[in-house]
Order: C-alpha cells, then structure tokens, then sequence
C-alpha cells in the first residue's frame, strides 16, 4: 500500500471521525467535572516546581512527593478558602437583611415624598419629575430581584455542598496524578497532534504562559484589592464589608471600572446617612490606595507572559465568564492565546510554503 491508497485514506478518515465522536461523547459524559479537572491542571502546573524539589528530598520517589503538595496544598489553599467563602455566605444573608430593606425604606420615602425628599445637589432633578412614578416602581423591581438573587446564590451554595465534596474530591485525586505522571501525559497528548514539532513546543508554551499570566494578573490582584476594599468598608463602618470585599475582587477583573463600583457607592451611602468623613476617607482610600493596585502590580504580574493586548484580555475574560462560569476566568483567555497562537502558526506555515515555491521557481 501506498500514501495515496484511498483504502487507507478511508481507514484512516474513519478512525479521526470515530475518535472525535468519541472524544465529544466521553467530555460530555464527564461535563459536570470538567471545572475540577481543569483547575486541578492549573493548580498542577504552579506547584510542579515544588514537586521537583520534593521529589529529590525524596530521592526520585514522585509518590510521596506528591502526597505531600497535597497536604500543603489543602491546608495552604483549600480550608483558608472554604473559611472566606464561609464568611461571605454569612455576610450575605446580614446585607440581605439590613441592606435592602435601608433600600427598599428609600423607596417608600421617595413615593411619599417625592422629588422633594431627594438632595438639591442631584443633577437633572427637575427633569425626573414627569418619570417619578414610574422610577419608583423600576426601583422597587430592582431591589426586590437583588434580594432574591442573595437569597438565591446562598440556598444553591448549601444545596450544592454534595457537589462541592464530589468535586473537590476529583481535584484532588486528578491533581496526585498530574504531579506524577502530568507531563508525560502531556507530552504524550502534544505527540497526536499532526503539527511540526516546533508548533507544538509554541502552542504548549503559549498555554501555560497564558495560564499563568491569567492566575498571577487576575487572581492575585483580585485578591489584593478585594481585601484592601474590604479593609476599607470595614474601617467606614459599613456592614458586609467582606461580602463586598469578595464583589470587589470579582469585579476587579475590569480593570479601573470593576472596584470603584463597590466602594463609591458605599461612599456615596455613608454620605447619605450622615457619616462625611468615613464616606470622604472610604473615597479617599479607594481612588489613592486600592486605584493604583492594578496599575502598578499588572505589568509586573503579567509581563509578557500573555501575548496578548489587554483588549483581548478583557474580552475574552469576559466572554469566558458568560458562557463558562467562574471558571471562565482562566478558560476564556486560554482559548483566545489558542486563537491567536493557531493563526500565527498558520500564518508562519504559510510564508514557509511560499519560501518554498519561490525556492522551487528559482531554482
């Protein structure tokens, strides 16, 4: 037989087809844990060094190695996190409880009183008179959905602690192994691709640096401004500060937007109902102090290490979020460095070909 055999041909199109169809039918089959399965391969890849390390206490012996950035790791990064999301949980259900119902007490003040209760400095007061109405019912839908959302996220996180067990159990399990057998099971993986070597080197090394980048400039700069905002709202006296603290470090994914959207309203709160100076120091400390934080610890996180415009960057965190989930986060701008690193590979083989047959036509 020869390359141009079409029996080969058709047994080898049969073969792709059948693997594809059942790569799609075992991923959809193991769908609820994919989420577990990819964190457990981001964990794995910023503790590998340290299994390095341990292994050669160890003397070669990758097992306990392994057993041990566990352990660490549990009790590094697991309970600290299940104790803040803990305490957010709690704090959710006491913002539930004074927050909206201050809110909802504004709005019924605002029906009685109408435009006259609201402060002279409100711009654009004169002409919401003619809506006043009508933006006191939109008002009153919106608070009522916010308290029904909060009420909502903190009975799915108690209905879903089976799940959470369940999950967490196959990271952990998925992460022992990616520490022992993790990069040969990649290299095995890159290996089936049918690209040249050196795409493969740059497709793997584009993945993890992004992921990389992702975790160091999302994550660690969410965490940072979410504890100084949170810092910040409890020094002012307002309630829920680590509820909002936690919002504050989501939303820090838009940089420069995503904080102040927490904190100035809070200000703006505190000014209400006759606290100026805490509401004057909360502004102060969140433009000087938690504003700066991205500008200054971004490029120095980051780097170079994600290839990418922070355009793109943002959208597809963004897009990774809307159809992702939480773990779009790191999903989303994975899959754009794959979408730019495939087309600059394309673009590279294209001006080899094109190198070739000018070679070819000269010659």
């Amino acid at each position: 037989m020869t390359g141009d055999d079409p029996r080969l041909a058709l047994q080898r199109g049969f073969i792709a087809a059948l693997a594809l169809t059942l790569t799609v039918i075992f991923l959809w089959m193991i769908k609820d844990f994919l989420s577990a399965l990819f964190l457990a391969a981001v964990l794995a890849i910023f503790l590998f060094p340290l299994q390095r390390r341990l292994t050669r206490l160890f003397k070669g012996r990758k097992a306990p190695a392994a057993s041990l950035v566990l352990i660490i790791a549990v009790f590094a990064v697991l309970i600290p996190l299940l104790a803040l999301l803990t305490l957010v949980a709690q704090q959710a259900v006491e913002v539930g409880q004074t927050f909206i119902p201050w809110l909802q007490e504004q709005i019924r003040n605002f029906r009685a009183e109408g435009l006259a209760g609201l402060p002279d400095w409100l711009p654009f007061k004169d002409a919401l008179a003619p809506y006043q109405a009508e933006i006191a019912q939109r008002l009153t839908e919106t608070v009522a959905g916010l308290g029904g959302v909060v009420i909502d996220g903190v009975r799915r996180a108690g209905g879903g602690a089976l799940s959470f067990v369940l999950n967490t159990a196959i990271l952990l399990f998925a992460l022992y192994y990616l520490l022992t057998s993790g990069p040969g099971a990649m290299k095995s993986g890159m290996d089936l691709l049918p690209m040249r070597p050196h795409d493969r080197e740059l497709l793997a090394e584009r993945t993890l640096s992004t992921i990389r980048a992702t975790v160091k400039g999302t994550f660690v700069i969410a965490v940072i401004q979410g504890v100084l905002t949170g810092i910040g709202l409890a020094v002012a006296g307002v309630p829920g500060s680590a509820f909002w603290g936690a919002v504050a470090g989501i939303l820090s994914i838009i940089p420069g937007i995503g904080p102040p959207l927490v904190w100035l309203p809070a200000a703006i709160w505190l000014w209400v109902t006759g606290s100026p100076v805490p509401a004057v120091a909360l502004a102060a400390w969140g433009a000087l102090v938690v504003g700066v934080i991205d500008n200054l610890l971004r490029p120095i996180l980051v780097g170079q290490d994600a290839k990418m415009s922070d355009v793109l960057v943002l959208l597809s965190t963004l897009g990774g979020l809307t159809l992702f989930g939480a773990v779009g986060i790191i999903v989303g701008p994975l899959i754009a460095a794959l979408f730019t690193s495939a087309w600059y590979i394309y673009a590279e083989s294209y001006k080899d070909l094109l190198a070739a047959q000018d070679k070819s036509e000269s010659g």
